[in-house]
């Protein structure tokens, strides 16, 4: 049995190979409407309805049948029996991370004698539950998926810090516990983004955006690996130009704030550019350099890209390149990776992942989306919340998802090092992840991010397909983003 085909298995069991699952992963998958009506943009789950049930990973009744050992939880100074025989009632999105850590929920209602209630939903349907449920103080889930939306919901003062949990000595044991371990745009957005002093909530799935190549087209046309701007252009007009039914490259085109500016917000501030640095009165919309990246994308997707690259959503993005139609993807998610070098994948022997390139001396800086679980000032359990959080984001807890149950979205350094890890999910994979998600940055969900995210993204993709400039587009998206907070 080959490396490879070993890779692909565990990533297959790691339900990133389709583009059904792959939706429910990606934080970058989502954001904004991408046609008049409105809505999630990726459609979010595809399961039709709600599941509400108890743990989900059997009821053990031994703890040497657990699948972690309880003895991992030994050494931390947490008093994990506090709670015994209260319950938890937890809000989530039909996810790989739910996939990934249900089968231990035993080891948690086993530990602390709490236990533990999934309500489970479709994402749209999620959404607007959770919102419900917190504004209008229900406090049906005690822990809930928290995404792009923590500063509108921080600023409501719907959200719960856990701060004060985290200084109780009770119940959290910061040196074994190790938030060092946990990347710096994980702790960044569970910090509201950089809004807020305290955390909103505990990260448990990060994304980086990573590139994409073909080595059978490299090897062909004699081309080298590109780390800058200009040289994937070149490249790309290679392949474009000696490649009859195959395109230089791809990448999103298409509005929504979770879609073309995921993107683009990645090459500007690898131009050097931060968007909001005099919040709310100067968006950055329009200065040099991000007027320079997206000149840079708009003109590459419209010279070397696929026709219709302004339509192009994520999931195109990634069909183009796993029906062999593209050289290039030229910067998304590395969950990628498992679709495009599944069975299914006509480039999955031929495909490589590197890190996405920047502008002639500048600085490596790719997007970072983070899910995290936060509870709400109305929950009934916060403190078991709490403790489910730590357990559930500890170095036990996340190792063994990744290693022993197909998880690879870990917000954890020690994971992606691990070699049990690096030997199933392949060592370039794990080490050009690793080596972004260090140096990466989330995107700036201010409180009224997804308003005028949403119309950036529309000026963006008007330039895209021609219909104006990117100066003109971005000089237009700042007017806009600005006048949302006038």
């Amino acid at each position: 049995m080959t490396d490879d085909y070993k890779r692909r298995q565990y990533l297959k069991a790691a339900g990133v190979t389709g583009l059904g699952v792959l939706s429910s992963l990606a934080g970058c998958t989502r954001g904004g409407s991408d046609g008049d009506s409105g809505g999630d943009s990726s459609g979010g789950s595809t399961s039709g309805g709600s599941t509400t049930e108890g743990s989900g990973g059997g009821d053990s009744g031994f703890s040497e049948d657990l699948p972690i050992p309880l003895s991992e939880y030994d050494s931390a100074d947490i008093e994990w029996q506090q709670f015994e025989g209260d319950q938890i009632n937890i809000g989530a999105v039909s996810h790989p991370w739910v996939d990934a850590i249900k089968p231990a929920i035993p080891v948690f209602e086993e530990l602390t004698g709490i236990d533990v209630v999934w309500n489970i939903l479709p994402e749209n349907q999620f959404r607007t539950k959770r919102q419900t449920d917190v504004s209008t103080g229900s406090g049906q889930f005690d822990v809930f998926f928290m995404d792009q939306v923590v500063n509108q919901f921080r600023n409501e003062d719907w959200l719960q810090p856990l701060d004060p949990y985290i200084n109780d000595g009770s119940m959290f044991d910061e040196s074994w516990y190790d938030m060092d371990d946990l990347f710096e745009s994980s702790i960044w957005q569970a910090h509201g983004g950089g809004y807020s002093d305290t955390w909103t909530g505990m990260p448990i799935t990060v994304e980086v955006q990573t590139q994409y190549y073909r080595q059978d087209l490299y090897d062909k046309h004699g081309l080298e690996v590109p780390e800058t701007w200009q040289h994937h252009r070149e490249n790309a007009k290679v392949i474009h130009e000696e490649e009859s039914d195959i395109v230089g490259t791809a990448g999103r085109g298409l509005k929504g704030y979770g879609m073309n500016i995921y993107i683009l917000n990645t090459l500007l501030r690898q131009e050097g550019s931060t968007l909001w640095t005099e919040f709310p009165n100067d968006s950055g919309l329009d200065t040099q350099g991000v007027i320079k990246a997206a000149e840079y994308y708009t003109s590459l997707l419209q010279d070397y890209g696929p026709q219709g690259a302004s339509s192009q959503a994520w999931s195109d993005v990634q069909t183009t390149m796993q029906e062999g139609r593209t050289g290039h993807i030229v910067a998304d998610a590395n969950l990628f990776w498992g679709g495009l070098t599944s069975d299914e994948s006509s480039v999955q022997d031929t495909v490589r992942i590197t890190k996405v390139p920047k502008p002639e001396g500048g600085e490596l800086n790719p997007n970072a989306f983070n899910w995290q679980i936060s509870t709400s000032q109305a929950a009934s359990n916060s403190e078991q919340a709490f403790l489910f959080m730590v357990w559930a984001t500890s170095e036990p807890t996340n190792t063994w998802m990744h290693t022993e149950n197909g998880a690879v979205f870990s917000v954890r350094q020690s994971v992606w090092e691990n070699d049990d890890f690096i030997s199933q999910v392949g060592e370039d994979f794990a080490q050009v992840s690793l080596e972004s998600l260090q140096v990466s940055s989330p995107d700036p969900f201010d409180r009224r991010y997804p308003e005028w995210g949403q119309r950036y993204s529309e000026e963006l993709q008007r330039a895209i397909a021609g219909q104006k400039s990117a100066e003109e587009a971005m000089t237009d998206a700042a007017a806009a983003a600005e006048d949302i907070y006038s």
